[in-house]
């Protein structure tokens, strides 16, 4: 995924990139798009890696965060608690997370 995709920081709904081939960590740099609000969805790829903790600051987002179907690793950044706004559609099955959820 281009770093430079997180310069779509106007970009209020509907970034994605879902049923894809892609297999490279999720940049850091899409925690720039703070103006989401709907439809970040990154799901049923190969993406490994960590969940950056930079996509907590998508802190408008009230639905549709979809990171689901790939192969993340490690532990759920309590960042995400950020996403207070987040009503419906958050979803992180089918990866590799470990340890309990965060209550943060």
């Amino acid at each position: 995924i281009p770093t430079q995709l997180g310069q779509l920081n106007h970009t209020s709904s509907a970034f994605d990139l879902s049923w894809n081939s892609l297999s490279s960590a999720i940049p850091t740099q899409l925690g720039q798009l703070d103006q989401m609000k709907t439809e970040f969805y990154l799901s049923s790829n190969s993406l490994s890696s960590e969940i950056p903790t930079q996509l907590g600051q998508l802190d408008q987002m009230s639905s549709g965060f979809y990171l689901s179907s790939n192969l993340l690793s490690s532990t759920i950044p309590t960042q995400l608690g950020q996403l207070t706004q987040m009503s419906k559609y958050f979803s992180l099955l089918s990866n590799l997370l470990s340890s309990a959820i965060p209550t943060q």
